[in-house]
């Protein structure tokens, strides 16, 4: 091995969290080196459904959710399911995901969601002020929650009241809004709700190596893959599988599904499982839509890409090193071709891993066991969403500036 490479501060991991970290870090003036397995972009921060979601509050843990449990988990029309033969490994999270459905716990897990997203365009906008052409990816034109029932609207409206309390901006829609603000709906959907201040990227990919660009241009991004992290007096040494290692002052672990691993070796157990998230593209001069539609009984989102229809959603619980389940990707084409009308081939599928703690919260803040580590991890659905707010209070961290809610986020809650 090769004598390790002396750093402030090294950042694990880059997807969007990481990028974003890396970013507000070096704002601060830190030196830094982001140290990525693959390429910037290349894990669940490439296949999202491209969507700021600052209106996300309701975690995926809710008392409603337990009377839905059955349905969802034998029905051969869930967006939800589990590889059985996992379910030992699995047990231990969905105990605690049970657990977090209890009302108390959904109320406190939705004001700790409320606090951050609060920061959602503000984490981000010194960032796009450094990084130009990463802006020209992001529309403003909001996103749709569209229900094809009486019942499935009805069944939302604790959540609409839920998210007008907490001051969340939402316009409820009839099927005729609907059909004003997206014609390829007409007739899809009863009612809605249009959330005003969400926005989408034409490319998540592209979004995230034009925001990174400040530490491409400064030679800050390197190829390894972080097997070992070891705790000595004069800093943290990380141990690759390439054979290169580095000595840090502190380390961010921003590396998503994957993190957990490497937080067992300085003792701290998180329970962190992956969500495996499927999409599939179709390839359209138009895209038919002008903002992200979820189709919400169905459980997915589409969202209009560069040149592209995107279809992502679902969730499967099971392993990462388990191969793509076909059904997956047959239950979003079945689905979207039904609401949609398409008739174009399916153009690209896909499959990542969301990293999934069981109340909904990523973990943000110092190890207990070693003060130099800081995890930033298991952002779930909102990767994307809170990728800067997120960096920012990282920064805070470092900085002994933190506010007091982010001890919502802490690892000890477990």
């Amino acid at each position: 091995m090769t004598q390790p490479v002396h750093c402030e501060i090294a950042v694990i991991g880059a997807g969007v969290v990481g990028v974003a970290t890396a970013l507000w870090l070096r704002r601060q003036g830190y030196q830094v080196v982001l140290l990525e397995r693959d390429a910037i972009a290349s894990g669940a921060s490439y296949g999202n459904a491209g969507t700021l979601a600052p209106y996300g509050v309701m975690p995926i843990a809710q008392p409603s959710l337990l009377k839905a449990i059955p349905s969802l988990l034998f029905s051969k029309e869930s967006p939800f399911v589990i590889n059985w033969a996992r379910l030992p490994r699995l047990m231990p999270w969905l105990l605690r995901f049970l657990n977090e459905c209890r009302a108390s716990r959904c109320e406190a897990n939705t004001q700790a969601l409320s606090n951050i997203l609060q920061h959602t365009y503000s984490g981000y906008a010194p960032l796009l002020a450094d990084a130009p052409l990463a802006d020209r990816h992001l529309r403003h034109n909001g996103c749709i929650y569209a229900y094809g029932t009486e019942q499935g609207l009805a069944g939302a409206r604790p959540a609409i009241e839920l998210r007008r309390a907490m001051g969340i901006a939402q316009q409820v829609l009839n099927a005729a809004d609907i059909e004003q603000l997206e014609p390829a709906l007409a007739g899809k959907a009863v009612g809605g709700i249009l959330f005003p201040e969400s926005s989408h990227m034409d490319d998540p990919r592209a979004f995230i190596e034009a925001l990174a660009a400040p530490l491409i241009a400064e030679g800050a991004v390197h190829q390894a893959t972080i097997t070992t992290v070891q705790r000595k007096s004069d800093g943290l040494y990380l141990g690759s599988a390439e054979g290169k290692s580095w000595r840090a002052d502190r380390v961010v672990l921003c590396g998503g599904a994957w993190s957990a691993a490497l937080a067992r070796q300085v003792g701290d157990h998180i329970p962190l499982d992956t969500e495996r998230g499927y999409h599939i593209e179709f390839d359209l001069q138009d895209t038919l839509l002008n903002r992200p539609c979820c189709p919400v009984e169905s459980a997915f989102y589409m969202t209009p890409m560069a040149g592209r229809l995107r279809v992502a959603g679902t969730v499967e619980l099971g392993s990462i090193n388990d191969p793509a389940n076909p059904q997956r990707f047959d239950y979003l084409e079945r689905h979207v071709r039904r609401v949609m009308g398409l008739t174009q081939p399916v153009a690209r599928k896909w499959l990542g891993f969301r990293p999934s703690l069981p109340d909904s919260l990523p973990v943000i803040g110092p190890s207990p066991n070693e003060p130099r580590l800081i995890y930033a991890f298991g952002h779930q659905h909102l990767g994307l969403t809170l990728a800067g707010a997120t960096g920012q209070l990282v920064a805070d961290c470092i900085a002994g500036k933190a506010p007091q809610w982010l001890d919502s986020f802490s690892v000890q809650r477990f």
